[in-house]
This record gives C-alpha cells, structure tokens and sequence, in this order.
C-alpha cells in the first residue's frame, strides 16, 4: 500500500511538471521572438542590393527543421561562402506546420548572413499551417526582380487556386520576356519521375493535370531559364526543350535511400551576363558503408528532435513517466474480472448520411442564382445519401408537391415584372415546429439577413453547426433603396459590409464561391473558418441536350449562318445591361462579320431595354428571348458561339462557366467574380468596363475562327473541374468538418 501511495504522489508530481512544461511551451508559441512577413523583409534586401554584375544565389529543399546538417554544416558553408547574395528554399522547410516548427526554423534562419526566401510546401500547409506561413513568411505565391533576373513562386499545395494562379502567371511570364533571366521555383515538380526506386517513385509532382500541362506549355513557350523543385535527399537535373529543371531534397531532414543521388547537399547558382552555371556542394558523412546509414539517419532525426528544443525531451520523459505509472497502479491491483466486469463493444467514428437544413429567401421555381445553386447542391447531396430540407418561400400559384422543400407562409409578396419576392414570415411557429421534426446535423443559410438570421438563430439555439455561402455582393444593390439622407451611400459603403462581417462572425463556417470572395471576406474581418466552394456545374442537361434541339435554335435565331451571341442575366440595373447594348452597337459598325445577340432572361428594365434597341436599330441584331426553363438553357450555350457578359455584380459568375460547358468562350467586364473563372486569353477575354475595349475583343474573336475554335476547347475542358459532384464532396467535407468542431 506504501509503494502504491507512493507511486500517486509522483504521479501527481509527473502531471504537475507537465502541465508546467506544456505551459511554458505555450507561453513560448504565443509571446517568444515573434516574427512576420520574412519573404517580404528578404525580398527588400536583395532588390536594394542592384548592380549590373554577376551574383549567386543558393537553392535547397527539404530541411525539415534540420540542426545536424542545416544550422551546423550548411548554413557554415553558405556564410563562408562570400558570393552567395541570397538562398531560396523550395519548401518543406519545417517539418510541419504547428506554432513551433515555424520558431525552430525562425531560429536556424537567423544564423544565415544572408537574406533567405522560402517556397510553400506541403509540410508548411499541414496541421493547419497554412495560416502561419502566411503570418510569419507573406503570400503563398509572388515575384521580384534582381538585376536583370526575375523570380517566381508558385504554390503547388492546393491552398491557392491553380486557376487563379494560371492567370497570374500569364501575366508575369509576359513581364519576364524582357528580363535576362527567368527562374520558376515551386514545391512539387512539374512532372512525373518515373523510377523503380522507392524514394523516387515517392516524389511529389503537380497532381492537377489542368494545371501541370498549363505549366508544361508555358514553360516551353516563354524563355524560362530554370525550374526548380523539391524532393526527399535527392538531387536531380534534367533539360527539357531547352529548360534546365533541378530537384534539390538534401537541406537536411528525412532519410538518405541507396541511390548515387541521394545526398545532403545544397545547390550553388551562379548568374553571370553570358549565362548560368551550377555547383553541387555534397555534404561528406562520418558513416562510410552503406549498412550504417540507415542507423546514422535514425540517429540524426531523434538527435535533431531533442536538440530542437530540451523541453520537447523532458516533455517525452514525463508523458513516458506518466503513461508508466498509469499502466502501474492498475495493474498492480487486483480486480475481480468475472463478477464485475463489463463488455463494453468496439464503437468506430463514422461519417454517417446528415441530415440538412437549408434556409433561403428564395427559391424555385423563382429562376436565380441562389436559387439554381441551391437546387443543384441539394441534388448532389441527396445522391450522396444526405437529407436535405429546404425551409423556402411559398409562391402564390405555386401548389406543386416537393420532396424535401417545407414552404413558408408569406408576411407579404412583392412582384416587379420577373422580380419575384415574397418575404417570409419568420416569426411563425409553423417554421419551428417542422425544424423539430428532424434531428438535423447541420444548418446551411444563404443570405445574411431574414431567412438565414432565422436559421442563425435556431442553430445557436440548438448548438447545431451553421454554415454561410456568400452569394451576393450587397453594396451593388444600393440603388433598390429609397436616396434620403444619404441613405443609398451610407448602405454600400459602411452598412452592407458591416452586415455580412456581423453575420459571418456567428456562424461556423463560410462558403466564398471564388477566391475574389474570399479575400472580400478576409478584407471585411471575417475570421472564422472558410472555403472556396463554387456553385458546381449540372452536366447531364448538355448530355441530354440533342443536336436537332441545338440546331433548331441555331435555325431560329442564326438562319443565315451568324455567329450567334449569347447572354445570360437578369435585366436589371445591377447587371450592367445597359453597357452590353452599347458595347453590341459599336461591334456591329465595325466589323463585316455577320452575327446575332441573343440576350436571354428577365427582369424590370425589359421594356427599357427593348426601346434602346429598337432606337438603335439593334432590333435586327439583338434579341431579347426572355424567361427560358433552366434545363434549357444548355441548348442555348451549344448553339452559341461566343458568350458575352457585362455584369459586375457577380460573387462568383456560374453562368459564365455554364457557357464554358457548352464550350463558349466568354468575354466579360471584369469583376470580383469574373478573375477567377476567365483566364485572359486561354478561355476568354476580360475587360476593364470600357465598351471600346469589351467590344475591340468581341470584334477580334469574330474574326478569327482558328482562336475561336481554340478558345471554344479551352473553355470546355476548364468547366470540367467544376461539376456539381465535385463540388458537393468539398461542402459535405465542410460539413463533417464544422460538426467535429462543434462537439
């Protein structure tokens, strides 16, 4: 009994001393040598260090918060090393992406004499590090220039946008062509190494096919000097058309394979007016047989972990203490097993079918796009085993039986032409007591006011998960207000923001359809967890779509062989439609080409519209088709030729990748929801809202069939990255995610 009561006083003084530890540890993350923005603090010093001769730079990766090989033998070499003005690291600098890592490395870092750039990877972005690369290095993907040599970053971890990438890239390959040198660094290769050894079957090369092949094409087509990536311990250099391509794995962490290749090293650039050349400089290893090291690696890891920081190693002494004494005292005592024991059976976490509810202000059959995402998201989740319950307005008229949609009684109904809008009754019991009838998992509201403060409401009540999709951009619906006092202005520029930043705080999660939503988010203050998710892309219409139906269309509209334009918005002041009618005027009185506008929607300014045209003498030219059933719509994308669009009130333009699908190019003023889906150049055009430049590129691409053609391609195989069934396995990942954080 003495030695047991013995054992619980240092088992409480083992939990004292760890909680102790774990404290100061967590003092250390939170208030010890904090540091931000690095890569910015780097980039400064080497573009103020121009002159017109040569320079070296350094180029290694996979360091892995390594003190053996990196602080004590590399970084030695690179200081004694005077022509070396600055080093580049292609990722995986930590080994990965906790609080602690990052003040390793910051440690190691501070002993180089030289300016120091690090490339995302993935060990950045794990175990959420992706926040702290940001904070503590800058952006995921940027560029500088220093003495006549340009250098770009691109993120290969899937935390930014390959599409928004793709466009910014273009751009920058353009600037470089004037520049003597240009260098491309990213974490994973641009290709597959296809090897029988293990280590290198292993390395991580660019997944996404869309974007590997735009990269391949690139760097084939631009004069590009040199692409470096990463590997584990190995190097590797290779010429494609041209293009040197290094991997450059040996800064230090991870195990060296059997391979000649396989080494601690570090790669010395040097760039001079007539070129570049490059030096290895290996790292020589006591062990000399290949039999010892293996074990020389294991021992370089552990050493390197507890040298990262003693407390990490005291830590591991305690926890083994702790889990010792535990195991100790009750096996030490003796318990009578067949009397009182009880079986208990093995229980697994499993992500079963959700049940959902979603709240909006409207719904079908109101055709919009809020409506139309949320039916296409709801379809998709229910082939994916998941109750949906749609908690929508009730229309007047509208008595068809919907599974899965409960409709809410009215306060009052508004109706403007196609302008649908009944306000619901959200005070009514009706919508509370259908709610109880379900074990719901998850909320999903779609509007930051009325509908999804109800939902709000009931999830905070209930402690019940609640997701935001960011639809609408709120200060561009300004003008639908009365202009008192300033009323109209103070709604767009301080009000709406407020509003969704207020709204988005008390929820869960947020759904940001483009990257251009996100950053508006990020931008307002909105911290709470978010993700790009747009509206995904229904394909089986296309399939289903027949060429008689399509040509049909094209006979009707298009009876003499025109090029047939096509738009797809509601006819409204937000919209930009006046700008369209315009931009449509100046490309009919300059150029030979025949064609049609065919503008299909509805909404309050029709009758407006269709008085412009005909005082144009456009009614030969522009067709306003009107309301067309959703489902049909696709035959319309076939038939056309050319997509064009002039809204700038779009969060993430699902019309725009809609028209990609029936493989039209599409040209659009460019706005927060256009950057991200149109790629200049490759599927489409965008423009500043200047109708002689929107239409100057409408006019190009009528009178060039061969781009036409091209573009056409490009836009279709894009769209394909964004059917709806992709897009629901992303919103039920967030799902899963929001519910674990809520338990």
């Amino acid at each position: 009994m003495k030695r047991r009561r013995n054992l619980k006083i240092i088992l409480v003084i083992d939990i004292f001393i760890l909680l102790l530890l774990i404290s100061y540890k967590g003092y250390l993350a939170l208030y010890e040598s904090d540091f931000d923005s690095k890569n910015i603090e780097s980039i400064t010093a080497i573009t103020t260090d121009q002159n017109d001769g040569s320079f070296s730079f350094v180029v290694l990766g996979n360091i892995r918060n390594s003190i053996d090989i990196f602080e004590r033998k590399i970084i030695e070499k690179i200081n004694r090393d005077s022509n070396v003005s600055f080093v580049i690291s292609t990722g995986n600098a930590v080994l990965n992406g906790s609080e602690d890592k990052y003040r390793i490395l910051n440690r190691s870092l501070e002993k180089l004499d030289v300016p120091i750039i690090l490339t995302a990877g993935k060990n950045e972005v794990s175990r959420n590090g992706d926040e702290k690369f940001y904070k503590h290095f800058g952006p995921f993907y940027f560029s500088f220039e220093h003495n006549g040599s340009y250098f770009i970053f691109l993120d290969t971890t899937g935390k930014t946008s390959y599409q928004w990438q793709m466009a910014w890239l273009e751009n920058e390959l353009k600037f470089a062509e004037n520049l003597n040198n240009t260098f491309l660094f990213m974490n994973d290769a641009p290709f597959r190494i296809d090897s029988e050894s293990v280590f290198d079957a292993d390395l991580s090369y660019i997944e996404d096919s869309v974007f590997r092949g735009f990269l391949l094409e690139k760097i084939e087509k631009h004069p590009i000097t040199a692409v470096f990536s990463n590997g584990p311990t190995i190097y590797d250099e290779r010429v494609f058309n041209g293009v040197n391509y290094f991997i450059s794995g040996g800064g230090g962490g991870g195990f060296l394979s059997q391979q000649p290749n396989s080494y601690f090293h570090h790669l010395v650039v040097n760039v001079a007016p007539d070129g570049i050349t490059w030096e290895v400089i290996k790292e020589e290893l006591p062990a000399k047989y290949t039999a010892t090291r293996l074990l020389e690696n294991i021992w370089i890891v552990i050493h390197s972990f507890f040298y990262i920081n003693w407390i990490n190693f005291v830590i591991v002494m305690v926890l083994l203490a702790l889990i010792a004494i535990s195991i100790y005292i009750p096996a030490s005592k003796e318990v009578d097993y067949y009397s009182h024991a009880k079986v208990h059976s093995a229980s697994q976490i499993i992500k079963n079918p959700l049940n959902i509810a979603v709240f909006t202000n409207n719904y079908l059959p109101y055709v919009a796009g809020v409506p139309i995402s949320i039916h296409r998201l709801s379809s998709a989740l229910r082939k994916r085993g998941h109750n949906i319950i749609i908690f929508a307005p009730e229309y007047p008229g509208n008595r068809k039986e919907e599974e899965g949609v409960f409709r809410c009684k009215p306060l009052l109904h508004k109706k403007t032409g196609d302008y649908d809008f009944p306000i619901i009754n959200v005070f009514s019991k009706e919508i509370d007591r259908e709610f109880e009838k379900y074990d719901f998992d998850v909320i999903h509201v779609h509007h930051p006011f009325w509908m999804g403060k109800k939902g709000l409401k009931i999830g905070i009540g209930k402690n019940i998960p609640v997701i935001l999709t960011y639809h609408t951009r709120l200060e561009l619906y300004a003008h639908y207000l009365p202009n008192f006092l300033f009323s109209r202005l103070i709604f767009k520029n301080i009000v709406s923001h407020k509003m969704i930043r207020r709204f988005s705080q008390k929820c869960d999660a947020v759904i940001a359809p483009t990257l251009s939503a996100l950053s508006y988010l990020e931008n307002i203050g909105v911290s709470r967890l978010k993700k790009v998710i747009p509206t995904g892309i229904d394909s089986e219409h296309y399939i289903a779509s027949d060429d008689s139906a399509v040509k049909a269309i094209k006979g009707v509209y298009a009876p003499e062989g025109e090029l047939l334009l096509c738009s797809v918005s509601r006819l409204s002041e937000e919209k930009n439609i006046y700008f369209l009618i315009d931009a449509i005027e100046r490309v009919r009185d300059n150029t030979d080409i025949p064609f049609r506008t065919l503008l299909i929607g509805d909404g309050p300014v029709k009758d407006r519209l269709q008085t412009i045209i005909e005082e144009k003498n456009l009614s030969d030219i522009i067709v306003l088709k009107g309301k067309v059933e959703q489902y049909d719509i696709p035959k319309y994308y076939l038939a056309s030729d050319i997509f064009v669009y002039s809204s700038m009130s779009e969060t993430q333009g699902m019309v725009i990748l809609e028209a990609m699908t029936g493989g039209c190019p599409v040209i659009a003023v460019q706005s927060s929801g256009i950057d991200d889906v149109i790629i200049d150049n490759y599927n489409g055009f965008k423009t500043d809202n200047n109708i002689t430049e929107w239409s100057d590129r409408v006019i190009h691409l009528l009178e060039n069939a061969e781009l036409r053609k091209e573009m056409s391609l490009n836009a279709f195989n894009y769209s394909k990255g964004f059917t709806v069934d992709i897009m629901a396995k992303k919103v039920e990942s967030l799902y899963y995610k929001a519910i674990e954080r809520k338990i």
